[in-house]
């Protein structure tokens, strides 16, 4: 590794007595005094925008609020207008449509979106009937809440764990209208764009005998990511008994009636309440759901919100985030900056969602972990991230990979609505997720189980991605790289990666022969490296390869789509950076150091290496192997400035893989997941403190850290001077310091 911190001299600063002065004189002591005051009033849910990855049309964000990890996340639904509609259910300008109270966060494919509640004025049950234009529309962690100005009812909202509190505040009318719709899902409105798969199977609505004012029933959906049926059950309750109520079905309104079911698939059903309200009269309406049963839908309700307090559910979201988000504090730089890593702190805490007690076919003790959308993002920073801040949730997540293994014999990168998807976007990436844990100690996993569900992928998986082609969907392991194909060469890459993580689990978890086996089939990705493979006059590439070792000649700035041929959602140039284990070895098959640099500065000037995918959140970082750190300091902020803004992110927010490589490159380290490693680039916050899981601080401070002054000049790892590019995990797992001191230049003169 490198060697590249030095000692630097600073100027001697004004004492604060002394700057106190000068503003004394200056007259400035009050209106500093009230800014202060007013900036220390702050939390940290404060700086949360949770506009940012909605404003962009490309970052699928939900907008609704939610608790950290937790199953229900009501959001508003608009009409369809913008080509991610389909991810969320909202689109910036469109006007609302009603509530569904279940969402995945920032994916390229959505997902549910049930239990559907529209206010009205006058009943209308069609999909776009009941469209309103809005204002007065606010978001926060713990809260949304707008006026539909086509009915003038303001309504907000507030989330617990598997429930949430309504507040509809009605004008005047004989004809206030609350509407259920069990049919609506986002999946189903969006078939014209994903294709015919979402269906409304089955499901029943019924009023409680004797009580108009609750709710129950059920629906059976299909569609979306990781398809197969699922059952969504709720009850809903209501703070004020209906003055009529009845059910619909297909558009025909059935009053008085008071159950409803499916009469023949995707027919449309549900349910709706009618109040004599008075001016500015207030109805609250509580709703619970569960992928269980009816039974435990009522049983989150009555646990989580008994009472008809909405205020109190919105301070304990309120607290409950701030806790969170209280995890890492950062001080100094802009309100913007903060708003941004904040905002992402956020999101990084929003998915998987723990369905512990709530998943069919797992005993209520066994830890379930769901809507992984995908680990083929999350392992990489998410993960790692909360090794760090959230052990716990790290442990019950690979406590649930165990599990799921037991109850069905795999587990896969993308697991939702408790459904494993068949076909993976890479490698077999849990490993990765095990692994890191593993090297980083985490306390809470049964680690002789974790390594069984690991050794069944290194023996009995690594078969590629064949599409009915045998020919190249089993010689991973006989050859050490899959023949041409769909994703043959990024498949091969991720495999190695993942050999390379069963190895060191091996090692003492197993036996010498499968830790061996493991370690040098993890160097086989070499096998498709084209030395002369050339692009943009610089030579070395991975190609892929026939099966009887020809390479086949590509373009290597070539995108190749999700489940195409050789590269899954990437080039060459982005997937030949790909190589966790064994970045020495790149640069030395590169040419050397200086050739290595050369050609990934290169691909950072023109854009070759896509940054809006998790392939190459690492690339930045090879960087160190060729002794130019100050290249990985340069391009990281420019990464962060260009490409994440107020409007949103990259891409695809990613289920908190985007913002968790925003957080670590602010505060100055990166991980490489599946090792106990983490690179060092200094941070972008004079101070940053981090509450461990274990309850012990890391406080890094980057003094003069700034938009210019981006180069670490010297660098302290709990008190000892520290000239290495990276440190080990055990160096903080105790809590300590790192002290940066930052400034324009780039030691040795570089860049």
């Amino acid at each position: 590794m490198i060697q590249f911190f030095v000692q630097s001299i600073f100027p001697l600063k004004l004492s604060a007595t002394n700057r106190f002065a000068k503003m004394l004189m200056m007259g400035l002591v009050f209106p500093f005094y009230v800014a202060c005051t007013q900036q220390s009033k702050k939390q940290p849910v404060d700086y949360v925008d949770n506009f940012i990855g909605v404003r962009d049309k490309n970052s699928s964000c939900v907008l609704g609020p939610q608790l950290p990890n937790a199953c229900m996340n009501p959001s508003p639904h608009t009409a369809p207008g913008g080509i991610n509609w389909d991810m969320d259910g909202y689109v910036m300008g469109q006007p609302i449509r009603g509530f569904g109270q279940m969402h995945v966060s920032g994916t390229g494919w959505g997902k549910y979106g049930q239990v559907f509640i529209s206010p009205q004025l006058g009943l209308a049950t069609a999909e776009a009937a009941h469209d309103s234009p809005k204002e007065n529309e606010t978001a926060h962690p713990y809260e949304y809440a707008v006026t539909l100005s086509r009915y003038g009812i303001k309504t907000a909202v507030s989330p617990s764990v598997h429930s949430a509190i309504y507040s509809f505040t009605f004008p005047k009318s004989d004809s206030a209208v609350i509407m259920l719709d069990v049919a609506h899902n986002i999946t189903d409105i969006a078939t014209t764009m994903r294709g015919p798969n979402s269906r409304f199977m089955e499901g029943s609505v019924s009023f409680s005998e004797n009580d108009g004012s609750e709710i129950k029933g059920f629906g059976t959906y299909t569609g979306g990511f990781s398809d197969g049926p699922y059952n969504v059950y709720f009850c809903i309750r209501l703070s004020k008994e209906p003055d009529s109520k009845g059910t619909w079905i297909n558009e025909k309104i059935n009053a008085g009636q008071l159950t409803e079911k499916l009469l023949t698939k995707n027919d449309r059903i549900g349910a709706y309440v009618q109040y004599n309200s008075n001016n500015q009269e207030e109805v609250y309406l509580k709703v619970a759901v569960s992928l269980k049963s009816i039974e435990q839908a009522v049983a989150w309700l009555d646990a989580e919100i008994p009472a008809w307090d909405y205020a109190k559910v919105k301070e304990d979201a309120k607290n409950i985030w701030n806790t969170e988000l209280g995890k890492i504090k950062v001080e100094g730089d802009t309100e913007q900056d903060k708003n941004i890593f904040y905002t992402a702190l956020y999101h990084a805490s929003i998915m998987p969602r723990n369905k512990t007690n709530d998943m069919p076919g797992f005993d209520k003790s066994v830890p379930v972990w769901d809507d992984h959308l995908a680990v083929w993002d999350t392992w990489r920073t998410l993960y790692p991230l909360k090794v760090l801040t959230n052990p716990a949730m790290v442990a019950g997540t690979i406590q649930s990979f165990i599990e799921r293994h037991k109850n069905g014999g795999h587990v896969k990168d993308a697991y939702v609505a408790g459904r494993e998807m068949g076909v993976e976007q890479g490698g077999n990436n849990i490993d990765n997720i095990i692994a890191d844990a593993y090297v980083k100690n985490v306390q809470g996993v049964n680690w002789n189980e974790a390594f069984q569900v690991i050794k069944f992928h290194a023996d009995s998986a690594r078969n590629g991605i064949s599409y009915g082609k045998p020919d190249s969907s089993k010689m991973y392991k006989q050859l050490g790289w899959i023949p041409a194909g769909k994703m043959s060469c990024s498949v091969s890459l991720e495999y190695a990666y993942n050999d390379f993580c069963a190895a060191q689990m091996a090692k003492t978890l197993g036996s010498n022969e499968e830790y061996n086996r493991y370690l040098n089939r993890s160097k086989q990705w070499i096998n498709l490296w084209n030395p002369e493979a050339e692009s943009d006059g610089y030579k070395g590439f991975i190609e892929p390869k026939n099966l009887n070792g020809d390479f086949i000649s590509i373009d290597i700035k070539k995108r190749w789509g999700s489940w195409k041929d050789y590269f899954y959602e990437g080039s060459s140039w982005t997937y030949s950076y790909f190589v966790p284990h064994q970045f020495e070895k790149l640069v030395d098959i590169s040419g050397g150091k200086e050739v290595f640099a050369e050609k990934l500065q290169y691909a950072f000037e023109n854009n070759l290496i896509d940054y809006s995918n998790e392939p190459a959140f690492l690339a930045v970082h090879a960087f160190h192997y060729a002794d130019r750190s100050d290249l990985a300091s340069f391009y990281i902020r420019k990464l962060m400035k260009d490409r994440f803004t107020l409007q949103g992110y990259p891409e695809n927010e990613d289920s908190g893989a985007m913002s968790s490589w925003y957080i670590f490159s602010a505060l100055g380290f990166f991980p490489n997941a599946g090792q106990n490693i983490y690179y060092v680039t200094g941070g972008s916050f004079p101070t940053a403190t981090m509450t461990l899981g274990n309850g012990k601080l890391l406080t890094i401070t980057s003094k003069n850290a700034s938009d210019k002054n981006i180069y670490i000049q010297s660098c302290k790892i709990n008190g000892k001077d520290w000239n290495k590019s990276w440190f080990t995990h055990e160096e903080i797992a105790n809590g300590g310091t790192i002290e940066f001191i930052m400034g324009e230049k780039a030691i040795g003169g570089k860049k």
